[in-house]
């Protein structure tokens, strides 16, 4: 199979991990989600150079812009005024996927809307933020009750 494009990956809600999932929006890019540890430097005495380990991940907000109907639009607002620490779902397209499993990445976090610039001739788009609170898990598909 060759690659495909990801464009118009889609983003889905749900309270639980494996509840039922309210596709939120559309997006067009995603910025970069999964980053490489801090390193941490040690020494000894016995050792003439120093070196490096893995250390933590950076807890870091994710901006993404949502393309969006109103029903989204109104969906977001809820889950934003709830505050709720709800299940976000990032799938590629089906497309990308030989078992029409395609990967999906999820977590749990807050969320705030935004807007983003509005111009002629492109699309309403919503600049959200969300604020992980959790570890972000890969999966092919939707996770099952047997893989939580």
């Amino acid at each position: 199979m060759e690659p495909r494009t990801s464009t118009l990956t889609k983003v889905y809600h749900a309270d639980t991990k494996t509840g039922e999932k309210k596709q939120i929006a559309l997006v067009q890019s995603i910025p970069q989600f999964l980053t490489a540890p801090e390193g941490i430097t040690y020494s000894a005495l016995d050792i003439v150079d120093e070196r490096q380990a893995e250390g933590r991940q950076k807890s870091e907000n994710m901006e993404i812009e949502f393309i969006f109907t109103e029903e989204q639009y109104d969906e977001l607002k809820a889950i934003e005024k709830a505050k709720t620490n709800g299940y976000w779902f990032i799938q590629l397209p089906e497309e990308t996927s030989e078992t029409k499993k395609p990967l999906t990445w999820n977590f749990t976090a807050t969320c705030f809307v935004g807007m983003s610039e509005i111009a002629i001739d492109d699309m309403l788009k919503a600049k959200v933020t969300l604020y992980r609170t959790s570890a972000i898990e890969e999966t092919k598909g939707f996770p099952t009750a047997s893989e939580v």
